[in-house]
């Protein structure tokens, strides 16, 4: 699990993030939404360990990443937005190349390598070299090199940007196959695609969380109020309502989506900077 708790960091005299918290916990896919900007990227680095923060804390399975750094990222997994491959080698060859960078024993290697390459679809593609890879294929191989070692917790940053329809499909599906045996931290700015993958859904605006929770709970933090049809006109329903004659009518609770309540939640955010 990951356990981020009054998360800051500042560069010069901007606050990118101002004492983020949430909890994500074994076999969930935990989504980070915002626009660009609002912090999502550099949460994700700071969890992966990748640059430091200015002030809270992160633990990774109950290990903080300050206090025992190496033993911290042995548990995670991380593919950054702009996945960093070495297009001059084969897949394969990669492969075995992350598994050396992150000490996976030489015993265990092959057949880790050889589940990542099941798990991602990678096989028809085994022994191409990256360059000749489709985007989506890319993805798959970013994928399949965070997943080298198995670790406990994968981080994929914005890891469907840039794909067609088909690949976009293929990816969501596989993660939230990964996400019944990880813990997932995935984050899009994309509302539909987070509501498709997630079980659960952080809102940052501006380095806030705005709100946290199943992406119904938070669609239903905007909800409220009924919706009355009748059989009926505008004018024959407030004619019948004044003199108490309205009887063939139904009433509906309004619903809300997550597109509904991110726009709300920030529209809110901003009139209170403002003032």
């Amino acid at each position: 699990m990951v356990e981020v708790s009054g998360l800051t960091k500042t560069y010069g005299k901007i606050n990118a993030l101002r004492g983020v918290d949430f909890t994500a916990e074994h076999g969930q896919v935990l989504g980070l939404l915002g626009s660009n900007g609002a912090g999502k990227s550099t949460t994700m680095n700071i969890i992966a360990g990748y640059i430091p923060k200015t002030g809270g804390s992160v633990k990774i399975c109950g290990v903080d990443i300050d206090e025992s750094p190496y033993e911290a990222k042995k548990r995670l997994g991380y593919l950054p937005e702009h996945t960093p491959l070495a297009v001059n080698m084969t897949v394969a060859e990669f492969l075995e190349f992350s598994g050396d960078l992150k000490k996976v024993p030489k015993t265990e290697r092959q057949r880790g390598l050889d589940r990542a390459v099941e798990l991602t679809g990678l096989k028809e593609v085994r022994w191409r070299l990256i360059r000749n890879l489709s985007k989506g294929y890319r993805q798959r191989v970013g994928i399949a090199q965070a997943l080298i070692g198995f670790p406990e917790v994968l981080i994929l940053d914005e890891p469907t940007v840039g794909l067609d329809p088909s690949q976009l499909i293929e990816i969501r599906a596989l993660v939230r196959e990964l996400g019944q045996e990880h813990t997932v931290l995935f984050s899009s700015h994309i509302l539909s695609e987070v509501e498709s993958v997630c079980d659960r859904v952080v809102i940052i605006y501006k380095g806030n969380v705005l709100a946290d929770g199943r992406p119904d709970e938070v669609a239903g933090t905007v909800a409220g109020g009924y919706r009355l049809t009748a059989a009926a006109n505008q004018n024959e329903i407030t004619a019948a309502l004044r003199n108490g004659g309205l009887t063939d009518f139904t009433l509906s609770p309004i619903t809300s989506t997550l597109e509904d309540a991110f726009v709300r939640l920030v529209a809110q955010a901003e009139r209170e900077t403002a003032i």
